[in-house]
């Protein structure tokens, strides 16, 4: 255990020591807010075309609509934020053996009593921290940028609360623990394309590769897509539950997940993240360093 903690520590400090986590952070957080600020933008939009359209047919001016609800912006602006650090978590994960192992770095750590099976738990567990930040940090900028030019308040169409405020947080809470499982196992996913290539490139190409081709291709699969960590993900082809929060904050009564495909999201990819962690273990195991 100790092995693996100094394989841990030494990789964060290498991951944070430099500019580049600075940046990736306040990149996630812009991309975040500029989603929200984009829905504010086309809200004011919509109101300005309104009254164009009122003022040229000669009718009254429509009463200005005060600022919309917050829920939907700011699940918008979490989940483009979640599925742009999705894509940079395989990436880091894809070059973190590989790139070592081509540049000699982990020959170098072998010989400093860290054996081949804690070069690889020490990576894995860098990205429960990472994991984390690529899930909080979206979503404090989302909500922030969100409060600034909407409120927060209950869905109401027609004079009637569809969705009660208290109900939308706890989605919210939901919608984090739904994400948490399958980015552990894109993590995990990343490292063992990372064990098996000989090269950074050739493990990120190969990496994104896979995971685009079945975000792309997943809907062919049908229900059977819902066995794979992956199709849980904020992708561009999204199906995630943080989607389904997003319409549910809008008011669609027919979004969200049956039960059992909710404990599947939960449970299913962490086995799945285990088995990977294996495997990227018994490869790195058989490869000369």
């Amino acid at each position: 255990m100790r092995g693996v903690l100094r394989v841990f520590g030494a990789e964060w400090y290498r991951l944070t020591r430099g500019r580049t986590a600075l940046l990736t952070t306040l990149g996630l957080a812009g991309v975040a807010a500029l989603r929200v600020f984009a829905a504010f933008v086309s809200e004011q939009a919509t109101q300005a075309a309104a009254l164009q359209r009122a003022l040229s047919s000669g009718r009254d001016a429509p009463l200005q609509a005060g600022p919309g609800n917050a829920f939907g912006p700011f699940v918008d602006g979490w989940l483009t934020g979640v599925t742009v650090a999705t894509l940079l978590l395989l990436i880091l994960a894809a070059r973190a053996l590989a790139a070592d192992l081509e540049g000699g770095l982990l020959r170098l750590a072998r010989t400093r009593a860290s054996s081949r099976t804690q070069l690889v738990l020490g990576r894995a567990l860098l990205g429960v921290p990472l994991v984390l930040g690529a899930i909080v940090i979206p979503a404090l900028a989302a909500g922030g940028t969100a409060a600034c030019f909407f409120d927060y308040g209950p869905v109401i169409e027609d004079g009637y609360e569809l969705v009660s405020s208290d109900e939308l947080v706890a989605e919210l809470g939901r919608g984090l623990l739904a994400t948490l499982p399958p980015l552990l196992a894109t993590w995990a996913f990343g490292l063992l394309i990372s064990a098996v290539s000989r090269g950074g490139t050739l493990a990120v190409s190969l990496a994104l590769a896979l995971y685009l081709g079945f975000d792309l291709f997943k809907e062919v699969l049908g229900s059977a897509r819902s066995y794979v960590f992956a199709a849980f993900n904020p992708s561009f082809v999204d199906q995630s539950y943080l989607r389904e929060v997003g319409q549910i904050a809008r008011g669609y009564s027919d979004a969200g997940f049956t039960e059992a495909l909710f404990l599947r999201n939960l449970w299913l990819p962490l086995p799945q993240a285990g088995l990977a962690i294996l495997l990227a273990c018994w490869a790195l195991r058989r490869r000369p360093l």
